[in-house]
């Protein structure tokens, strides 16, 4: 078997506030770049950087600060609740204090029109709402970067675009021009 290049020469900057989309064939490698990105998986060569600091799959902290990541399907725990799944990433970070956990899951569920679902489980939610629930848990630490795959690749077009119009508001809410 031959080795197969995925990206080949991607030179990539990106601003404080800029939304980028990456458009292609299936199989082109969309996913593997964002991984790449994301410190899911190492690049043959290169590197990446955020604010300096080098991004790979071992530098766990680094990425978990400044990367949010909503998967192309979904990555929930079906058995727990939206709240936990959301609440999930903050434990993933070291957080303790549960009356900030509860602050934080709560304002970031209200983001996205979930917070009256806190207590149902992900496996009884329709697509629309474990995206959203995706996306809820995304930004539960305000992430530098949030990168999305697909983020409405299995959604009909209605949900699909409601979607796209609140990453918009997030990127808004969360960028700020000075």
């Amino acid at each position: 078997f031959g080795s197969v290049v995925a990206n080949n020469n991607v030179d990539l900057t990106v601003y404080r506030g800029e939304i980028l989309a990456i458009l292609g064939e299936n199989g082109c490698g969309k996913t593997t770049l964002l991984n790449i990105i994301g410190g899911l998986d190492t690049a043959s060569s290169g590197q990446v950087t955020i604010d300096s600091e080098r991004i790979t799959p071992d530098s766990n902290e680094a990425r978990n600060r400044h990367i949010g990541y909503i998967f192309q399907n979904y990555n929930l725990l079906s058995n727990q609740t939206v709240f936990e799944n959301v609440a999930f990433a903050l434990k993933l970070l070291g957080m303790k204090d549960q009356t900030l956990i509860e602050e934080r899951t709560m304002r970031a569920l209200k983001i996205v029109k979930m917070d009256k679902y806190r207590n149902r489980l992900a496996k009884n939610l329709s697509g629309g709402q474990m995206q959203r629930v995706s996306i809820a848990r995304a930004i539960m630490k305000s992430p530098q970067i949030l990168l999305c795959d697909e983020p409405t690749g299995a959604l009909d077009y209605k949900t699909g675009k409601m979607i796209l119009s609140l990453l918009q508001e997030i990127n808004q809410l969360y960028h700020i021009p000075s």
